[in-house]
């Protein structure tokens, strides 16, 4: 029951931060980078959710990505479908490994997941439309708007990791065999 309540939260979140990436505007100070909430929340679902759990939720998350950000330049698809789920999937195996550090306590490994994924997220995004376009031209506003969203993801893990434990305090928890709040 806990890991349907996690997944299909997990879904709300990620529907929600698609909705807020698209409401904020770009950040004129960092050259124009971006917010993407969407990694960093998968990479908490990937650290606290079991392993099929999971891969649904990079199946999710991915798909809706791939959606989102489907590019499509004078009839060429820049950002094709499907690399986000194997992105995603990659990424959630790697939170799985921090999974056991996370059951101890330890959820402070989501900051270092959370910026990793989403640059490199967004990294593989570059990469994927300069191989379409046939030519690479990375620039000191590339980098920021690679760069950039990973630290504002890193600086955002905590709070999420805060509400999160702020919302779980009004759910019973069982313990050993027992319902308390």
């Amino acid at each position: 029951m806990r890991t349907a309540i996690g997944l299909i939260s997990f879904a709300v979140g990620v529907f929600l931060a698609f909705l807020l990436q698209s409401a904020f505007p770009a950040v004129h100070i960092i050259h124009g980078a971006r917010f993407v909430f969407v990694p960093l929340i998968f990479c908490y679902t990937a650290m606290v959710l079991p392993f099929p759990a999971m891969l649904v939720a990079a199946l999710y998350a991915g798909l809706m990505s791939d959606l989102m950000y489907l590019h499509v330049v004078g009839g060429r698809v820049e950002i094709a479908l499907g690399w986000s789920i194997v992105f995603f999937v990659i990424f959630g195996c790697i939170a799985q490994g921090l999974q056991t550090g996370v059951k101890r306590g330890h959820w402070w490994p989501v900051i270092p997941l959370s910026a990793l994924a989403t640059s490199g997220y967004l990294l593989l995004q570059f990469g994927m439309i300069s191989l379409r376009r046939e030519g690479f031209i990375f620039d000191e506003a590339g980098a920021w708007r690679i760069l950039a969203p990973g630290v504002l993801a890193a600086l955002f893990a905590p709070l999420l990791h805060m509400g999160v434990q702020w919302v779980l305090q009004f759910f019973p928890r069982e313990q050993n065999g027992v319902l308390s709040y």
